[in-house]
């Protein structure tokens, strides 16, 4: 009994110095060092820092986990600070995609410190229960980053979107849309689908040998996996979308360069009215929760005050007043949400200066790649095909990175 609670003991002291921003012990993460000025604090270490910062760079184009590994192994950048003593370096720049990944995940490199990653599951077992990643507690704002937070936020939704690698397809084009293409009436993801084996491979008006992309297609998953009863096909061909995205952002480029003020306002007038037509109902439901959550500190004096007068009941008075702390709950949370919907309007001159800022680099842009995609559009949703004065008629909607639909301007 005597060594558990010296363990317990030993193991809250831990926990402390990690919940204040200290680094309590180990190696620090590839990219930190200790700081000697400072016990328990990180700084960049400027010899393997750049690699940090050169490996999220990479997963912000889009490159996976395989191909950032091979490309340092290719350029022979070391993953320790130390070389050992042998002739033989391969291990020296062995990379690998589990370590990439680790990397990627890693909170340390946003200025955060993990505090648990693992579990004992008891004093004297040397097991461990693994925490999941969502579970993690994280202290953010500890020590200087070498990625932004807003940079590691978005490596993370590249990673989490990223499809598992179909195996078996006769035909190698590569999905470039992968976590970004959506069915507009189900919102469950496109499906990329190829001709059946035994097409020619040449276009019967021109006879000219087709590319993959032409073989390709996109099609809705709750289509495929449910039939026509669920949803509908919304199939749209990986060209004809192709096209169409290149075109859309050579055109906003365009524009952005030509008179960046006037396509400012132009994005930015169309914000105030969707912000604005919300704003005055998100301000009322704030009040509404605020004047709620007094009225029900008030009622808790007045239980109080009956309990001690012996009017309610002790289990009255507890069930009561569970209920209202459930009530306070949700509102609290409901009032958290609504001041982030609000702080989000108030940032909207820097949302659109930052992507007038980005889809300037692209105005000479005659091929698209992941880079382009995962920086500029946050999604893409397909409408379902519908005939219009006996023509096909189908509409794509193309949500952009901190602004979202920029609709064509119309003569």
């Amino acid at each position: 009994m005597y060594s558990r609670d010296i363990s317990k003991k030993v193991l809250a002291g831990r926990m402390t110095r990690s919940r204040q921003g200290k680094f309590c012990g180990g190696q620090p993460p590839l990219g930190l060092m200790r700081d000697p000025e400072e016990r328990g604090h990180l700084i960049l270490d400027p010899d393997t820092a750049p690699t940090i910062r050169r490996i999220y760079d990479l997963a912000l184009n889009g490159w996976g986990c395989m191909r950032i590994a091979k490309q340092l192994m290719e350029d022979k950048i070391p993953i320790t600070r130390v070389k050992s003593n042998t002739e033989c370096d391969v291990n020296y720049y062995s990379w690998g995609s589990a370590r990439i990944s680790h990397i990627l995940r890693n909170p340390f490199y946003k200025g955060a410190h993990l505090v648990c990653r693992t579990h004992q599951k008891g004093i004297r077992s040397n097991t461990y229960d693994i925490i999941p990643r969502e579970e993690w507690e994280v202290l953010e704002g500890c020590h200087e980053a070498i990625v932004s937070p807003e940079d590691w936020e978005k490596v993370q939704e590249l990673i989490d979107r990223r499809p598992p690698i179909m195996e078996g397809n006769a035909c190698p084009f590569y999905n470039l849309f992968h976590g970004i293409i959506y069915c507009a009436t189900c919102g469950k993801s496109m499906q990329v689908r190829y001709e059946k084996v035994g097409r020619t491979g040449k276009n019967r008006f021109t006879g000219e040998e087709r590319e993959p992309i032409d073989k390709a297609y996109y099609i809705c998953q709750t289509y495929n996996r449910l039939g026509k009863d669920a949803c509908t096909s919304h199939k749209v061909e990986a060209r004809d979308l192709y096209n169409l995205v290149l075109k859309d952002i050579q055109e906003l480029a365009a524009m952005a360069l030509k008179d960046v003020e006037s396509f400012y306002q132009r994005i930015s007038s169309r914000m105030e009215r969707r912000y604005l037509a919300d704003a005055s109902e998100m301000e009322k439901e704030r009040e509404r929760l605020e004047a709620r959550n007094r009225e029900i500190d008030d009622m808790f004096l007045n239980l109080y005050t009956d309990k001690a007068k012996g009017i309610l009941s002790e289990q009255r008075f507890v069930k009561l007043t569970a209920a209202m702390e459930r009530e306070q709950e949700e509102n609290q949370k409901q009032l958290k949400e609504l001041a982030l919907s609000l702080r989000r309007s108030n940032e909207q001159e820097s949302d659109v200066r930052t992507f007038i800022r980005e889809i300037r680099q692209y105005a000479a842009v005659r091929e698209l790649d992941e880079g382009i995609l995962n920086r500029l559009i946050s999604r893409i949703l397909v409408g379902e095909v519908k005939k219009v004065d006996g023509e096909k008629f189908q509409e794509i909607k193309i949500i952009y990175n901190f602004v979202g639909e920029i609709p064509a301007v119309t003569e």
